[in-house]
């Protein structure tokens, strides 16, 4: 149930991220409306002329920041992007001073929809036009560059958060691709194995039962012995069948050691999984899966590791799983 509530605890962490960067990315052009109205020197159409073209650009740039969130490029988000900049640049003369602090979202969306260099290009420009723009709109020199600090600060902390949102989708969507690929893999393991066990025995079972089926009237005892050996040999698949199936319902040992690598691997970890040549057991206890998928995550959580490798040794009838990371060593006991 702990594992469950982490999970259900990350997932709603996931999509929650694209939603706080949208909420984040409006209050501070709604906060830059609501002064608009009380900077010293600014009118009441100062004000409005601020809220209108506020009202014009912001849904078009939360759309941005939406789809940047969500790590997907938005559609048509050239366009918008021109009547973003537009929108903005024309209220320049018209909402005051102080307006060019609305460039804060303008290259934000530069960075979120342009791609590199003209997105780099097009921040460093507006950046560098937001002092002398407010100083020819009247601002003073002294509290000009304090302008371009704001927009400098403000664009850097909303490109966080939906940098932030961006990577915690990918990781979701990274973890969602290596659990489809586990269970692939599981799958076209259960089925090598039952073609190569139980395939094999009802091939034989299918040609017992015709050669039966041929000889019956001919040779009725020869008939009678095969029929004899043929439910012999259907019992023992039965059997076998059962057996497998029962290991089927248990974690496989391998499909764990192949996740844990994965896992690190796209986490940025070199991983070597080493086993040896004699084979390891097909399944592994629920402890000792616990312990293998802890000792996974605290890797993942601990600082930057350069490699990992995880060494499976048969040793009097047991399996130790020696998990190698960095300076540091952890043995992990298997039972089946």
């Amino acid at each position: 149930m702990g594992g469950l509530t982490e999970l259900w605890r990350s997932d709603r962490v996931v999509r929650l991220a694209p939603v706080g960067a949208v909420a984040c990315s409006a209050v501070l052009p709604l906060v830059q409306v609501g002064l608009a109205f009380s900077y010293v020197g600014n009118g009441v159409s100062t004000g409005l002329w601020s809220l209108a073209a506020t009202a014009v650009y912001l849904p078009l740039h939360l759309r941005h920041v939406w789809y940047a969130a969500r790590a997907h490029r938005p559609p048509l988000g050239g366009w918008s992007l021109v009547a973003m900049t537009a929108v903005i640049l024309g209220a320049t003369p018209l909402a005051g001073n102080m307006w060019p602090r609305a460039y804060t979202a303008l290259v934000v969306s530069f960075l979120l929809v342009l791609p590199a260099p003209w997105s780099y290009l097009g921040y460093v420009v507006v950046v560098a036009a937001a002092a002398p723009v407010a100083h020819a709109l009247g601002l003073s020199w002294t509290a000009a560059p304090w302008l371009t600090f704001s927009v400098l600060g403000g664009s850097a902390a909303l490109l966080l958060l939906v940098w932030l949102a961006a990577a915690l989708t990918r990781l979701q969507a990274a973890r969602e691709a290596l659990a489809q690929r586990a269970v692939m893999q599981e799958r076209r393991r259960i089925d090598d194995d039952l073609r190569h066990s139980l395939g094999s025995a009802l091939e034989s079972i299918a040609a017992r039962g015709d050669r039966a089926a041929s000889i019956a009237k001919s040779e009725p005892a020869a008939a009678a012995a095969d029929l004899t050996g043929l439910a012999q040999e259907s019992r023992r698949t039965l059997a076998e069948a059962r057996r497998r199936v029962r290991g089927y319902r248990q974690p496989s040992l391998r499909a764990e050691l192949e996740t844990a690598a994965s896992l690190l691997t796209a986490a940025g970890i070199a991983t070597r999984l080493d086993l040896p040549h004699g084979g390891i057991p097909d399944t592994i206890a629920p402890r000792s899966r616990g312990a293998l998928r802890a000792t996974v995550t605290r890797l993942l959580r601990a600082g930057p590791i350069g490699t990992c490798t995880i060494t499976a040794t048969v040793l009097d009838g047991r399996v130790l799983l020696d998990v190698r990371a960095g300076d540091s060593t952890e043995t992990i006991e298997v039972r089946a």
